[in-house]
């Protein structure tokens, strides 16, 4: 398995990955409408504080992470997703853990944040595992339809 950049052929598989509104909510937050389309996937891989990377097995897309550029010193990785037919299997720690290390390797970034719902106990348990800690930074929820979701800082040194 390895960390492989963004191809837009992979992006209509990604969106197979949410059947519902909650589950693409859950993910991508506003970024995306629903149901999602490939090309507002492969649109935003254009922007240039963004990076897109798949977990890749041969040329199987397993998994896919968004690295944003918030500063010169801190990286940011957001929609983070296993593919559902892959879960259960370590390989949310393996992206993250794979990501972690092509960031470190730039030797520019000190600091990677995230953010996770609360709701998302196994996402939150994942990355608290690799030595992300949760910090006291707003937001700390988000609003969809007029419900307010928990939502967790995260950071980790590197």
């Amino acid at each position: 398995m390895q960390l492989k950049r963004f191809s837009k052929e992979v992006a209509s598989e990604i969106i197979t990955w949410f059947p519902t509104q909650k589950q693409s909510l859950l993910w991508g937050g506003r970024v995306f409408g629903w149901p999602i389309e490939a090309s507002e996937i492969i649109e935003r891989s254009k922007q240039s504080n963004l990076e897109f990377y798949t977990l890749a097995d041969g040329n199987d897309a397993l998994g896919f992470i968004e690295q944003q550029k918030i500063s010169e010193t801190e990286m940011r990785l957001c929609r983070i997703v296993v593919s559902p037919y892959h879960r259960g299997k370590g390989l949310g720690k393996k992206l993250v853990q794979l990501s972690l290390n092509e960031i470190q390797q730039r030797r520019t970034y000190k600091t990677v944040t995230l953010g996770v719902f609360t709701e998302n106990v196994s996402a939150y348990n994942c990355y608290k595992s690799l030595g992300f800690v949760a910090i006291d930074k707003e937001p700390k929820f988000k609003e969809f339809g007029g419900e307010k979701w928990p939502w967790v800082q995260m950071e980790i040194a590197l």
